[in-house]
């Protein structure tokens, strides 16, 4: 596993990555790369009720199903094992705006976009959003949560043209998750494998 700053540096060459294959494919659909994503309040605004409304449906799972809470910690433990040693507020919100801002561009900038030319928008949302969940090399069930929500920013952008606001909505949720999903992997302990109940509080 590498060093924090290591994994930051990788992780925003992803998101430098994802961007440009996101873009390389607006272009490519035959649209100006100025128009890619418009910067603009009402795209903020907009992303900010987005995850508002994620984070709201988020936490009634956190905190009104603990079972199935805690089974959706426990299945992500291997792909978050670089929260093994916790990571600063900072850093997370550093991976959040990462992945908000690259894996919009790719998903829905680029490949709704293209594919929305060759096989309509409903199609192209689900295309895209299957692509989003299987990059993320999740187990089936949560594979199939990253499914749906990616749907949900395919149907935003579709009906608003707006990148930006997913890119923000994606990002302000992100930081929510990861923040509820660090505390819990420790309260739970689940990267030593010792079973810590949901009624235990985490200490620090």
């Amino acid at each position: 596993m590498p060093g924090r700053a290591q994994l930051l540096a990788l992780m925003t060459l992803q998101t430098a990555a994802f961007v440009a294959i996101g873009v390389a494919l607006w272009w490519f659909s035959g649209r100006p790369v100025g128009a890619f994503a418009n910067l603009d309040l009402d795209g903020v605004v907009l992303g900010g009720v987005l995850a508002a409304i994620l984070i709201a449906a988020a936490a009634a799972v956190f905190f009104g199903l603990p079972k199935l809470s805690e089974y959706l910690i426990r299945a992500q433990a291997e792909n978050f094992s670089f929260l093994e040693k916790p990571m600063p507020f900072w850093a997370l919100i550093w991976i959040s705006l990462g992945a908000g801002i690259g894996e919009e561009a790719l998903f829905r900038g680029g490949v709704q976009t293209l594919a929305g030319d060759y096989l309509g928008a409903p199609l192209a949302i689900l295309v895209a959003s299957g692509l989003f969940a299987v990059v993320h090399f999740a187990k089936p069930l949560v594979a199939a949560i990253i499914f749906v929500i990616g749907v949900v920013f395919g149907c935003v952008y579709w009906i608003t043209d707006s990148l930006l606001a997913v890119m923000v909505g994606h990002a302000l949720y992100d930081v929510f998750a990861l923040w509820y999903v660090q505390k819990e992997m420790h309260r739970l302990d689940v990267f030593s494998g010792k079973e810590v109940s949901n009624d235990e509080t985490i200490t620090e």
